[in-house]
């Protein structure tokens, strides 16, 4: 239960360090955070490659979501997106076999919770970050929440074929 908890509050602290802190902290407080998590919460070495899996598809999704214009951020690096952004989901990658891993037995409401929370994060992100949406506010939310409701569940799935 200790795991849990520190890998939720590492990867909550690290929300908003990435979000409100821009790049420099970001890479900073991830780096620091993978450290402690490999050293303290990693239960298996096959959970890297989860991580990898999960930054690489993550970061597609946001990139395209940004070359679309579903979304524009004023300090995106050359890949469209903000290294901090890049960060965030190094961060959120960790939960998965950890924190939100208990979702595997209940990927319905893994689609509801990432549908619902997944547009919300960026809404509520982009009023501390110099991000904006741009397409009407309810367009890109429905986008997002359409993605987020396939990709987490997916990402949730894979990481209970991993434990097993």
């Amino acid at each position: 239960m200790k795991k849990i908890l520190l890998n939720l509050a590492l990867f909550q602290i690290g929300w908003l360090v990435c979000v409100v802190g821009g790049d420099l902290y970001a890479v900073a407080f991830t780096l620091v955070a993978l450290l402690i998590h490999n050293w303290l919460v990693l239960s298996n070495r096959s959970e890297w490659k989860l991580i990898g899996i999960v930054v690489l598809v993550g970061c597609l999704w946001d990139m395209a979501l940004a070359k679309t214009g579903v979304i524009h951020y004023a300090d995106a690096s050359p890949l469209g997106i903000p290294i901090w952004l890049i960060c965030l989901w190094l961060l959120f990658a960790t939960t998965f076999m950890h924190g939100l891993f208990w979702m595997q037995r209940y990927l319905w409401l893994a689609v509801i919770f990432a549908a619902l929370l997944g547009p919300a994060s960026y809404w509520f992100g982009s009023t501390l970050a110099d991000a904006s949406f741009g397409l009407p506010l309810a367009t890109s939310l429905a986008i997002m929440a359409a993605g987020w409701g396939l990709l987490f569940p997916a990402g949730i799935y894979y990481a209970g074929r991993l434990k097993t």
